[in-house]
């Protein structure tokens, strides 16, 4: 393997080398699991088992993933995390090439369990290491880039999987995912951080320059700045999170035909938005961004809630795709922006906790509440929850405000003679 740093110091632009080389590793993992998300129920059901089973084993990437995290973020910075990413992509490819072979309902969710190990440290390290790459003025719209990535996967790689299994079949599917991370894996080889970014095991001064033996507290595990962050992106994530698993299903309900345009128009809204959100969060800051673009996601809920024609699809995801797309971009970049070096581990992966029970429980209880209630109930619940993440920052922000003008009375009395 290559020597994993390099002595060139970090550079003052957003588009330098080390950050393109992570987001052409970054494309190339996320257009592979693109690929292989989409035909994995089906190809559960083809070997013989039922829907639930197959929307289970579906699942087992982001319920292993969300198992693992709070290890991984406490792996991720202890461990170089070069090395973590050359991991992450060994294990991807095992996976994808072992869905491939394997003939079992128990092998398949076996190599998904993998892959969702691979996918909670791939995403401990990448923003972590982007971090690292580019100068603390570009983060968020390097993060925003990262965004786009995923949401140019997203958005062309299951209609690519779709056209693929029905020419070259599940197998050919999966060899190809598999070729794919193996090409990322030997991108993440020959990847060099600015410096190297392991840290010693546990002993160490903390901020205030006192020394803590070694132990395993809960900030061990947990960046705790990043926890509201991560909050307001599975509050925000909500209606994404519901859309994903049952749009098609909201079609067949109220008759709307062609409703997998959403998904077309949020994509695009979302890759035109997030870098302009990540530049104002630079420039300007964090709240100039997250307010208006929760305020569009609103509006995008109001128009899900009504909507009963193909215009009103094409609206509400163009809206989401704005509100909810920068946001989530803005919030990652805000939940790593202060942390240290030796805490973007933690800092990276603890904001993924709250999106990745969104995505696992958003369409479960979305689910339930439709059947129950309706369509629009379970929108307007998609409002209330977009509405909670407003709140929340709206309360973080007002703490803040009474935080540092405290402060600022305590100066001035101090200094009074």
């Amino acid at each position: 393997m290559s020597s994993e740093t390099d002595s060139r110091p970090v550079s003052n632009k957003l588009w330098n080398i080390r950050f393109v080389h992570l987001l052409l590793i970054e494309a190339v993992f996320q257009f592979a699991t693109y690929l292989i998300n989409p035909i994995i129920s089906q190809y559960v059901i083809a070997l013989g088992s039922s829907l639930a089973v197959g929307g289970f084993v579906a699942g087992l990437v982001a319920s292993s993933a969300l198992a693992v995290r709070p290890v991984t973020g406490w792996v991720a910075d202890r461990l170089s995390k070069t090395t973590l990413l050359v991991l992450s992509a060994l294990l991807f490819t095992v996976a994808a090439f072992g869905c491939a072979f394997t003939q079992s309902v128990g092998g398949v969710g076996l190599f998904r369990i993998v892959q969702g190990v691979a996918f909670a440290f791939r995403s401990a390290v990448v923003v972590s290491l982007v971090s690292v790459v580019v100068a603390h003025d570009h983060i968020g719209r390097a993060v925003g880039w990262v965004g786009v990535v995923t949401t140019a996967s997203c958005a062309i790689a299951p209609s690519v999987a779709a056209a693929l299994g029905s020419q070259i079949g599940y197998f050919g599917c999966f060899v190809i995912a598999g070729c794919l991370f193996a090409a990322g894996l030997v991108l993440a080889v020959l990847f060099k951080a600015p410096q190297d970014i392991r840290v010693r095991h546990r002993t160490m001064r903390s901020r205030k320059g006192q020394y803590r033996a070694p132990g395993f507290p809960l900030r061990d595990f947990v960046y705790v700045p990043a926890v509201p962050y991560s909050a307001m992106a599975a509050l925000s994530g909500v209606p994404h999170g519901i859309n994903v698993s049952l749009l098609l299903t909201v079609g067949e309900f109220r008759g709307i035909a062609g409703v997998s345009l959403y998904f077309t128009l949020y994509a695009v809204s979302a890759l035109v938005a997030r870098p302009l959100a990540g530049r104002l969060s630079d420039t300007r800051s964090f709240g100039v961004v997250i307010v208006p673009v929760l305020l569009v996601e609103l509006v995008g809920c109001g128009v899900l809630i009504a909507m009963d024609s193909l215009g009103a699809v094409a609206l509400a995801g163009m809206l989401v795709g704005i509100g909810q797309g920068s946001a989530y971009s803005a919030l990652q970049a805000e939940a790593v922006r202060g942390a240290d070096e030796q805490e973007l581990g933690r800092a990276s992966n603890t904001f993924y906790i709250g999106p990745d029970i969104n995505m696992g429980m958003s369409p479960f209880v979305g689910g339930i509440i439709m059947q129950t209630w309706g369509v629009s109930a379970m929108y307007t619940v998609c409002f209330c929850f977009v509405l909670g993440a407003l709140v929340l920052y709206l309360l973080m922000r007002k703490r803040s405000a009474s935080f540092t003008s405290r402060n600022a009375a305590k100066g001035a009395a101090k200094s009074r003679p």
